[in-house]
């Protein structure tokens, strides 16, 4: 089978049996509404929501979120502009206290416990955005030893 056959994309006939056996999912998209019901993943399955990072938007469902691990770059961020996560503390399924960061997991402080989805939802930072260009200005202007 090709890629699209292996891939099924939302509005597909087969993406709820897809999701079922999904080990990870990426929800990349401008969705105003949850793209997939939450209850089809696995107890193992990672998502990644990368898409609709609005306070009142979201990709992914309240019921997910609520028995999920939840991780997001900044609490802060994700409690101002992740509809995801707002929407979800606000239907009282998610705790704010039970957000954990990236920089929790990369330290050792934390850990994502077997048994329950992992979710991931990053909104992209202002300070990412700055690195990025930073990178390109530095490339563009060209330094010793760097090509253009």
């Amino acid at each position: 089978p090709g890629w699209a056959d292996r891939h099924p994309a939302a509005g597909d006939r087969d993406v709820a049996a897809a999701v079922r056996r999904a080990q990870v999912v990426v929800t990349a998209t401008s969705a105003r509404e949850p793209v997939l019901d939450g209850q089809l993943l696995s107890d193992e399955a990672v998502v990644l929501a990368v898409g609709s990072h609005e306070p009142d938007v979201r990709e992914v469902d309240g019921a997910l979120m609520g028995r999920a691990t939840v991780v997001v770059e900044s609490r802060e961020t994700a409690l101002r502009e992740a509809g995801d996560v707002v929407l979800a503390i606000r239907e009282g399924a998610l705790a704010p206290d039970s957000l954990v960061t990236l920089a929790d997991l990369i330290d050792g402080g934390a850990v994502a416990p077997a048994g329950r989805p992992l979710v991931v939802k990053t909104c992209g930072m202002g300070w990412q955005d700055l690195v990025v260009a930073v990178a390109a200005h530095r490339r563009k202007e060209g330094t010793p030893g760097e090509r253009r």
